[in-house]
């Protein structure tokens, strides 16, 4: 009796074993670093090191303050936000060295009138969906830490991910994959009462 016990606990720590191993993708590894881009986001500055999406366990990068999370969204989306959409590569957080050009125009709209934003990080549609979720904030952090680095002020940078939830090119094909995996910026309305730096 005990041995029939014995088996048949042991069959099932196996089989639940090789259940939670197979098919999973391997969880998020930290972000690669954007290595070499100018510690100010102007083109022209010497490189001076990884600029990422930062660690708050740490105390490095830029940290996150979550006050704008229910600023509503501008209903007039300016075209210096909304045609720099920033591309990504696959599976990568970086900023790679040929979006940096957007950048730089979104941190100068940005820190023209001390505008606040939203970046939204997107990851197509591979992978789990919990992976893609981090993925896409990934972006948006890399992003934030840029333009933060540029001199935006870092608390009228607000992020959010939708993972693989809003493609914006529907298709299951790298054409497709390419355009959704991306970060993308919005105008941000101070609720009625408040400005850009908080209560009036």
């Amino acid at each position: 009796m005990k041995c029939t016990k014995f088996l048949n606990l042991t069959a099932a720590t196996l089989l639940l074993a090789v259940i939670s191993g197979v098919g999973c993708k391997r969880g998020p590894q930290a972000p690669p670093p954007l290595v070499n881009y100018p510690n100010k986001g102007v083109i022209g500055d010497e490189p001076t090191g990884p600029i990422g999406p930062g660690d708050a366990a740490t105390g490095t990068g830029i940290q996150i303050s979550g006050d704008k999370k229910d600023w509503p969204v501008d209903p007039n989306q300016p075209a210096a936000l909304r045609d720099n959409t920033v591309y990504f590569d696959y599976d990568s957080s970086s900023v790679k060295r040929s979006e940096i050009s957007k950048l730089d125009a979104v941190a100068s709209y940005v820190k023209s009138g001390n505008k606040v934003i939203r970046v939204e990080g997107h990851a197509d549609e591979r992978g789990t969906e919990e992976y893609n979720r981090s993925l896409s904030e990934k972006r948006a952090q890399s992003v934030r830490e840029y333009l933060a680095r540029a001199g935006v002020d870092a608390n009228n940078i607000d992020v959010i991910s939708h993972g693989e939830d809003k493609p914006a090119v529907p298709g299951h094909n790298e054409a497709a994959w390419s355009k959704n995996r991306r970060a993308e910026f919005l105008l941000l309305q101070p609720p009625s009462g408040v400005g850009a730096t908080g209560p009036q």
